[in-house]
C-alpha cells in the first residue's frame, strides 16, 4: 500500500509526471479538498484491463462499508476519475484506491 499525494496544477501548467500505482494506494482524508476534489488520471499501457475502485465512505445502516462499483480501464486507454469527501473513510481518515492489474499502469493525481 502507498500514499499518494495531489500535486497542485499552477497558472503555469504543470508537466505530467505519472506515477506507478500499486494494488492498493491511500490519499489522506484531510489532502481531499471539502470542495471540488481531486481528478486521478488512471493510464494503463497494459495488455489487460484495470477495474479501479475508490472507497466509499458511506455505511450501511448495519455499519457496513458502503458499495463500490470498479471503474474499468481497458488497456491501452486513459481514465479520470473524481474523488470527492464522500470518498473518506470516516473512521480511517483515508481515501483507498484498489487496482486489479498494475503492470504498466500509471497514475496522476490533481486538485480540481
Amino acid at each position: 500500500m502507498a500514499a499518494i499525494t495531489p500535486s497542485t496544477v499552477p497558472t503555469t501548467g504543470l508537466l505530467a509526471a505519472p506515477a506507478a500505482v500499486s494494488a492498493s494506494d491511500t490519499i489522506a482524508g484531510d489532502l481531499v479538498p471539502v470542495t471540488g476534489g481531486l481528478l486521478l488520471r488512471v493510464i494503463n499501457g497494459g495488455g489487460s484491463p484495470d477495474n479501479v475502485s475508490v472507497s466509499d465512505g458511506g455505511v450501511t445502516a448495519a455499519g457496513n462499508p458502503g458499495t463500490v462499483t470498479p471503474v474499468a480501464v481497458s488497456n491501452g486507454t486513459t481514465k479520470t476519475i473524481l474523488i470527492t469527501r464522500a470518498n473518506v473513510n470516516t473512521s480511517t481518515n483515508l481515501v483507498t484506491i484498489t487496482h486489479s492489474f498494475t503492470t504498466s499502469v500509471t497514475y496522476e493525481l490533481q486538485r480540481v
